[in-house]
This record gives structure tokens, sequence and C-alpha cells, in this order.
């Protein structure tokens, strides 16, 4: 798809969605742990009105310990009246599309993300573990 920016307004609000904070009593005294971390991106069509965007990005330790943390941020894009009859919106793969033709917005969501992250992991005085590449991000579409 070309210009896939031309199909919404410019009015942009991101916002945040979710955080699950989850501390983990390890099984096992393992003296090594790896830090997993997963990012993804999910839209969903609201009908005529325009799309919901999530970022997600979710950490856990292998094996299980410590914590895990999930935290989204979304944008909603609303659709242009006057383009939005122009494509079928349910066969476009609006996240690849989002990912390669918004990396602004995917940029921010990744920063704000990677802010709130570092922030969560901080708060109990800790090392903040700050995490975080645009380019990482895994697309689904719901």
């Amino acid at each position: 798809m070309e210009n896939f920016n031309e199909y919404f307004l410019k009015d942009r609000r991101v916002f945040l969605e979710n955080i699950n904070y989850e501390t983990v009593k390890a099984e096992t005294m393992e003296p090594q742990r790896r830090l997993g971390c997963r990012d993804t991106v999910v839209a969903q069509l609201i009908g005529d009105r325009g799309v919901k965007i999530i970022f997600n990005r979710r950490l856990n330790f292998e094996p299980e310990a410590l914590f895990t943390l999930s935290v989204s941020f979304g944008v909603f894009l609303r659709f242009d009246p006057t383009r939005y009859g122009e494509v079928n919106w349910k066969e476009v793969n609006i996240v690849k599309q989002f990912t390669s033709d918004c990396p602004a917005l995917m940029s921010e969501l990744n920063a704000r993300t990677t802010m709130m992250v570092a922030q969560i992991t901080a708060a109990s005085g800790g090392v903040p573990i700050v995490t975080g590449n645009p380019h990482d991000a895994k697309g689904n579409t719901q």
C-alpha cells in the first residue's frame, strides 16, 4: 500500500493501555538467569472510525524468577472520512503497514515503553532495566 498515512487524520493520541507487574518466587536457586524481552505490535480495526495499534513489551526471566512485566502503549489512528472507502481494510496487513510507514510513531511507542519499564524496574531501588529496539517488534493483527 502506498501512502498509508494519507488515509488517516493528522491528530493522533498516544495512550497507556496496560501495565502488569507480578513478583515471582523462584522455584530453584539457579545462579544464572536469562532476562527475556519480547515486543509485539497488534492492530484492531475499529469499524469505519479507525485503527487501534498496541505496542507491548514483555520481560520475564528463565528460569522463572523475580518478576514478570508487561507494558503496553497504544495509538488510535482515525480514518480520514474522505478516503476510508478507497481501501478494503480487512485485507490490509495493518501492522506491517504501520511498522514500516510510521517510524516516528513506532519510535514514540518504543520510547515511552522503554521509559516505563526503566521506571518500574527501578522503583524498588535497583538499577533500571533499559530495553528496546523498534525494529525487533513482531506484528499480529486481531
